[in-house]
């Protein structure tokens, strides 16, 4: 087989579903604001949390104007000022916020605080960002949602960023039981249908599955309701087992996720089933989508019970590329890279899809996390003979195994080897079933080995707008925990270079990661990118989400 075929398919940018009642988003937080004010001026207790929202913007209006207790009349007022000064003061918040004092061609344009829960993946679509969260042990998993006046588990946290300087709080779904909900995939206008979906994974007190959402309401109609469709628990092989991760919903009508089934080792592989006809699916949060949708596997060699051990192999996640016939996947555990081809259509239940290359990187990695694989019609020293070029970009992730414990001696400083960025020229990697290496990249030490929580990258924004990115600007965010958010220019994938940074500062929102550490710190989680070309990034211990700008280009 000859180079991957790779095609361009920029799309543009889909009409806004924000574009009638925009006004609701702005009354809604004042008139929830002035609610809470009335009830709890007795005591004086006006907070962020408890009666700001998350926006900021009529917490601060208040504290300037009354400090920290305020009466009704005062609380009125200020609530009726921030209404109507709240479009021309929509950056307010972020002014008013610390600005980082590490940063270079990447400016911060919006925030919010996703009250505190400690996030992971951050998925843009349209004009809304849904965040994933999850719980960290010895944290806490319940936290205030001013919209409901609740204390909810950690869930999924719908935000409308029609404005981005003032991103405001929709929906928490909240979870129970104590379960991690730490990706969300969207689609819109599923299959021609008019409905809009999120199907999100849900792990903890030994159930795994993924729970399928008709977010319609939300996203057409600027309302707050969401029905719970059905469950993903099981394929013809049983109930799922120990992870169910994350996965990748296509307008195509297939889901494609991260997650293990009886028969297999401890680990994740690729699961996909058919949701085609999802639109036509009565309404029951309990049923099981799962075993009659069922489409197909892949998994590398070892991972099978049946087969020889090949050591510990877990998939993290699929990035899928149906145009061209496959799924990329990184493997956390045992530090693999594979591409699986699944352009032959579905497997069937008792076969695989083929393994078209793979490559491990262990050692001397430690572990992957993200694969995307990028199409180059321009490479310095390659002649036009020599191209289009295929380059697939990897990155690992710092875990809690690799240098990253303040209380190591030097301080960060363990066994293993540092966790970095790869490249790989991915162009005859059919042919020779293995891609040949080109280049690293991470971030220089300097202090951030003693900052304590984890130094090293986790994800890079392999989609944008909820779609596969291509990277056409020839830019990736590189999301590096206590090392904030890395711009790498990847233009030529011989040299990466850094062209840009933003490392927030703590804030009161700023939990523990481990490791001992003596005070709290910024943990940047994930990175999406949206239709506009701006950074989301989401903070893995409670600090919130960040809105950026790249400023280089």
């Amino acid at each position: 087989m000859g180079p991957i075929p790779l095609k361009a398919r920029w799309k543009v940018p889909r009409r806004s579903h924000f574009q009638k009642e925009e006004i609701k988003w702005f009354i809604r937080p004042g008139v929830r604001t002035l609610t809470c004010l009335l009830i709890s001026q007795k005591s004086g207790d006006i907070s962020p949390e408890r009666c700001g929202g998350t926006n900021g913007v009529l917490y601060m209006i208040i504290r300037k104007l009354t400090g920290k207790r305020a009466g009704t009349f005062t609380c009125v007022v200020a609530v009726f000022a921030g209404l109507f000064f709240m479009c021309a003061t929509a950056a307010y918040a972020v002014k008013d916020m610390p600005s980082s004092g590490e940063k270079q061609h990447m400016k911060l344009v919006g925030y919010n605080d996703l009250q505190g829960r400690e996030s992971l993946q951050v998925t843009t679509k349209g004009n809304f960002v849904f965040g994933g969260h999850h719980n960290r042990p010895g944290t806490a998993d319940i936290h205030f949602n001013p919209l409901t006046q609740e204390d909810e588990e950690n869930g999924t946290t719908i935000l409308n960023i029609s404005d981005p300087a003032n991103p405001i709080l929709v929906v928490h779904i909240p979870n129970e039981g104590n379960r991690n909900s730490r990706s969300a995939s969207v689609v819109y206008d599923f299959m021609g249908s008019g409905k809009d979906f999120m199907i999100r994974n849900s792990e903890g007190s030994g159930t795994w599955y993924f729970q399928v959402f008709d977010i319609t309401e939300i996203t057409r109609n600027n309302g707050t309701a969401y029905i719970e469709v059905g469950k993903l628990m099981s394929t013809p092989a049983g109930t799922l087992t120990q992870t169910a991760h994350k996965g990748y919903f296509s307008q195509g009508g297939l889901y494609y996720v991260g997650a293990n089934e009886p028969g297999f080792r401890s680990g994740g592989h690729l699961i996909v089933w058919d949701m085609s006809d999802l639109p036509d699916v009565a309404p029951n949060a309990n049923q099981d989508l799962g075993p009659g949708r069922f489409v197909g596997r892949a998994w590398l060699p070892g991972q099978k019970f049946s087969e020889p051990e090949m050591g510990s192999l877990s998939g993290h996640h699929p990035i899928v590329d149906e145009a061209n016939g496959r799924v990329y996947m990184a493997y956390l555990t045992g530090g693999n890279v594979a591409s699986f081809d699944i352009g032959s259509g579905p497997k069937g239940v008792d076969s695989r899809y083929d393994v078209a290359w793979a490559i491990d990187t262990d050692p001397p990695g430690s572990g992957t996390h993200t694969v995307s694989v990028i199409r180059y019609d321009e490479v310095p020293n390659f002649q036009e003979s020599e191209l289009p070029r295929i380059y697939a970009i990897v990155a690992d992730e710092a875990t809690g195994g690799d240098m990253w414990r303040f209380t190591d001696v030097p301080q960060g400083v363990r066994d293993g080897v540092r966790d970095k960025v790869y490249v790989f020229d991915v162009t005859n990697a059919d042919e020779m079933e293995v891609p040949f290496p080109v280049e690293t990249w991470q971030v220089p030490d300097g202090d951030y080995l003693s900052r304590g929580g984890r130094f090293g990258p986790h994800q890079f924004n392999e989609t944008m707008d909820g779609e596969l990115n291509l990277f056409e600007d020839k830019i990736a965010y590189v999301a590096y925990f206590n090392a904030g958010v890395r711009a790498i220019d990847i233009s030529d994938p011989y040299n990466i270079k850094e062209v840009g940074y933003y490392v927030p500062q703590e804030n009161e929102r700023t939990g523990y990661i481990g490791g001992d550490q003596p005070s709290p710190n910024i943990q940047i989680n994930d990175v999406d990118v949206d239709y506009r070309g701006l950074v989301y990034a989401s903070g893995r211990t409670g600090s919130g989400l960040y809105i950026l700008e790249y400023t280089g280009k």
